[in-house]
């Protein structure tokens, strides 16, 4: 395993007791940011620490204390206090002062550094205008990824926490803020979920539905895409341009209006399908009323509309794998089919399997196909708010928007980020994409 060993700048030529000297200036920095610096006589730098603590301070007495104390108690008073107005208030404060908390730490390590650096021997005093230049090559890619981080912060982070947060609480259709305080509950909506009455039962259904749902509707339409980015790739196939076009389409037009034709399509009465099956002598088959058509047809819907973009990604791949390689392969008399198992198709997973977990995981998310082809019926009796071929993500919807049951919907919603993400995180991590970035 290799080894990497990481000194503090000048350590070889520091005099004894540098390192406490810099630690007390640390400790100094850390009773008040830029107090360290300020001893250092790096004026500066050290000002504007100061400053944001001083700015940091101010906010949290004259606004932070009351914001983290509202999300903390929902409000007292009804028709006053607005507990989801409190809420988003205490989540911002808290996002706030953690980030002021990265920038406390950062503002400790830097005084010590500072403190071993001009404790060094090879140390030369820089002016102002050295410093700065200095300062802001060393910290230019903050400079720069900071507006990307305080927009995620604002518009990720911030309704995550807060639909998080929703998720204890009782805020259903019979506690509506203003009107009545919310309170926290604890686990008590995850109990009712996982654990009891008929809402358990409906969400181990629905979750067994949408892990096959996902599953299908991600691997399907790769596997047909590969498969007709292999035969365009054929040299001696005539007429790959209308081939290509043609198979294109499905994704160059706008999925809500290729949903809502097909949806048409699959009707029981007059969809083309069953038109074309009764020609052959075969009954009208319920596609959208009965449990195993409905899902049936929508796994037919995700493979023709997903199938487009992983053929045109995999026939730009066979178009880069050096032709030495399939020269080489039918030197040694290997056939078609094994050259595609031991060349193009592990040269295509390396390349693609990155995306292609991200399309499982954003399977799971599918609610376009769900709502717009089966409304996520048929109706099943044994759930609640929900039908056979609703998902995880439609019965959310359900829940929220047709029952008011915010808190089982935040609930659901957290239980979901909670799954994709780690299944995310766990399968890229064993991608080709992140061994190279650790090697690199």
């Amino acid at each position: 395993m290799r080894q990497k060993q990481i000194n503090a700048p000048g350590a070889a030529a520091l005099p004894s007791g540098a390192h406490s000297a810099a630690a007390a200036e640390a400790a100094c920095s850390a009773i008040f940011c830029g107090a360290g610096l300020l001893i250092q006589k790096r004026f500066l730098l050290g000002t504007v620490y100061a400053l944001v603590e001083a700015a940091a301070i101010a906010l949290f007495h004259f606004w932070g204390r009351d914001a983290i104390q509202g999300l903390i108690t929902l409000g007292h008073t009804p028709m006053q206090d607005h507990s989801l107005v409190l809420m988003v208030y205490g989540i911002l404060a808290a996002i706030i002062f953690a980030g002021y908390l990265i920038f406390w730490i950062c503002n400790i390590r830097a005084t010590y550094r500072s403190g071993l650096k001009l404790r060094s021997s090879t140390y030369r005093q820089e002016t102002t205008a050295e410093s700065l230049r200095t300062w802001s090559h060393g910290h230019a890619h903050v400079l720069f990824l900071a507006p990307g981080i305080i927009a995620i912060a604002a518009v990720v982070l911030l309704p995550l926490v807060f639909s998080i947060c929703l998720a204890f609480t009782d805020y259903d259709a019979g506690h509506q803020p203003p009107a009545h305080i919310l309170n926290w509950v604890g686990l008590e909506n995850y109990r009712d979920l996982l654990v009891l009455g008929q809402y358990a039962k409906t969400f181990f259904g629905i979750l067994g539905w949408t892990a096959v749902w996902s599953l299908c509707s991600s691997v399907l339409p790769y596997f047909l895409g590969i498969i007709l980015a292999v035969l365009l790739s054929n040299p001696h196939l005539r007429g790959r341009k209308f081939f290509k076009f043609i198979y294109i389409l499905p994704w160059a037009i706008p999925g809500y209006i290729t949903l809502l034709v097909l949806q048409s399509m699959f009707d029981t009465g007059y969809g083309f399908i069953n038109q074309i099956l009764g020609l052959f002598g075969i009954d009208n088959i319920r596609w959208l009323t009965s449990v195993g058509p409905a899902r049936c047809a929508l796994i037919l819907v995700s493979i023709w509309t997903g199938f487009s973009y992983p053929m045109m990604l995999s026939e730009n791949i066979i178009k880069n794998i050096p032709k030495d390689v399939y020269e080489a392969a039918t030197l040694d008399g290997a056939s078609s089919f094994r050259v595609f198992r031991s060349i193009t198709f592990p040269l295509l997973m390396n390349s693609i399997s990155p995306i292609f977990i991200m399309s499982v995981a954003g399977a799971f998310n599918n609610f376009n196909t769900i709502y717009l082809i089966t409304g996520g019926g048929p109706l099943n009796l044994d759930y609640q708010s929900a039908g056979s071929t609703d998902i995880l993500i439609t019965w959310l919807f359900k829940l929220t928007i047709t029952n008011n049951k915010y808190n089982y919907g935040a609930a659901i919603s957290t239980i979901l980020f909670i799954f994709i993400a780690a299944f995310s995180i766990i399968n890229l991590r064993k991608t080709r994409a992140f061994r190279e970035e650790e090697l690199a």
